[in-house]
């Protein structure tokens, strides 16, 4: 993912939480002239975008003595190339984890949660195609990035396939790729946001239908909490209640598709956060309670916050498991603000949220940071690995009993235009 997105690299040592300015370019607008006439100059403008590096990735293991015989090809093998993976997947999650600043009023995004087929696929495609067009995307350079269960839709489509309609030679249906595609450059990616089971849920159903567009009450006997996600069958939206009501409940926006009488209504549970206060900008682990069995998912949408304006949505990019009613999380940025001891937690529904986009939607910035002076005996290098400079330091540990190796990076992801990227639900 870390290839398809504006892309502000360089060299330049920097520390934790120094702010870098990208710039998204202006638009320039035509101008006439006659003969003879002098021509006006317009100022070459650009919006500033700070980003701050507020994201600092790493692995640490110890090479025990024992292992130390082994060949350094080995050695890389089983130990440096994982945790140079494990580094990238954390990349590729921050990046597509924030798909949740671009979904938006119900126009912003195509689709519908957990109903991509071989059917429809094409026209999700489409769909997106035209909010892109709409938005005057540049045609160049335009990405669809999805998760495994939305490629294999996609491939199970002839259109797809045809090795003649595509002018590919075959090499789509030999190597289950899908290329390019109605004008994106189609990739799979298994970091993609997608969670397909696991999550704690109540099924309940509405009690009369209720047109497209709209935006008042539905009649659900509920007893839920305010804030948590509600998904309606025929919308499969990622809404969320502003009011739980018994008896009726009021989504935070109007109906995009049209819902039938005892339509089923999946309410996603709230989770809770640990008694500990989280201050604005805290980007280590979360500790949350959870029914028993029923842990957060890598991929999965929490929020925080039941009002408009006062909720903000994070993306789980890394989860442990505590205990069946505990799990850690890590979010694909620092908090936006205050996380108070005992706060709601809102777990997203499920479905996947699919990415097509123009790289400049979205930028990531990244830096290495600084090497440590060799006089305190430590081995240090950054390593330039597919255009990101990463820092790996070496030492001997002697309470350890062998070498302790890090890796690291220190990154920043910024929303650059929410019009250039549309979720694709599926």
């Amino acid at each position: 993912m870390a290839n398809l997105v504006h892309r502000d690299f360089e060299n330049e040592i920097a520390r934790f939480g120094d702010v870098v300015n990208t710039r998204k370019p202006g638009e320039f607008k035509i101008r006439r002239k006659t003969d003879g006439t002098t021509l006006t100059q317009q100022d070459a403008a650009a919006t500033n975008v700070p980003v701050p590096l507020d994201q600092w990735f790493y692995q640490s293991f110890v090479i025990r003595d024992g292992e130390g015989s082994k060949s350094f090809q080995d050695l890389t093998d089983i130990y440096l190339r994982p945790a140079m993976q494990a580094i990238a997947r954390g990349v590729d999650r921050a990046l597509l984890g924030r798909v949740h600043a671009y979904l938006g009023a119900p126009a912003a995004r195509v689709g519908r949660l957990g109903a991509l087929s071989s059917s429809n696929a094409k026209d999700y495609v489409l769909d997106a195609r035209e909010r892109l067009n709409v938005n005057k995307a540049p045609l160049d350079g335009r990405r669809l990035v999805m998760a495994p269960a939305a490629e294999t839709a996609m491939l199970k489509t002839d259109l797809f396939l045809k090795a003649n309609e595509r002018g590919d030679g075959g090499t789509a249906l030999e190597n289950a790729t899908l290329g390019r595609i109605l004008g994106f450059d189609t990739f799979m990616c298994q970091n993609v946001n997608s969670i397909l089971t696991g999550t704690e849920n109540e099924v309940l159903s509405l009690t009369e239908p209720h047109a497209a567009e709209y935006a008042g009450a539905l009649e659900i006997v509920v007893t839920g909490t305010a804030g948590e996600f509600v998904n309606v069958a025929g919308n499969d939206q990622p809404t969320w209640m502003v009011d739980a009501s018994t008896g009726a409940v009021i989504l935070n926006e109007a109906l995009k598709y049209a819902v039938l009488d005892n339509a089923v209504v999946t309410r996603y549970k709230k989770c809770v956060n640990e008694a500990v206060e989280r201050a604005a900008g805290y980007s280590k682990a979360m500790l949350l309670t959870h029914a028993a069995s029923k842990p957060l998912q890598v991929g999965q949408l929490l929020a925080f916050g039941a009002t408009a304006g006062t909720r903000h949505t994070y993306t789980v990019i890394e989860a442990e498991v505590v205990d069946s009613t505990h799990t850690t999380v890590y979010l694909d940025r620092p908090l936006a603000v205050l996380v108070a001891s005992g706060a709601n937690a809102f777990p997203g529904p499920l479905g996947s949220m699919n990415l097509a986009f123009h790289r400049d939607a979205i930028a990531l910035v990244t830096r290495p940071l600084a090497l440590p002076d060799t006089r305190m005996g430590v081995m240090s290098a950054v390593v330039p690995h597919n255009g990101i400079g990463m820092r790996v330091l070496m030492q001997y540990d002697i309470n350890a009993g062998g070498t302790i190796v890090n890796c690291d990076i220190l990154a920043g992801v910024a929303v650059l235009d929410s019009g250039l990227l549309v979720p694709v639900l599926g």
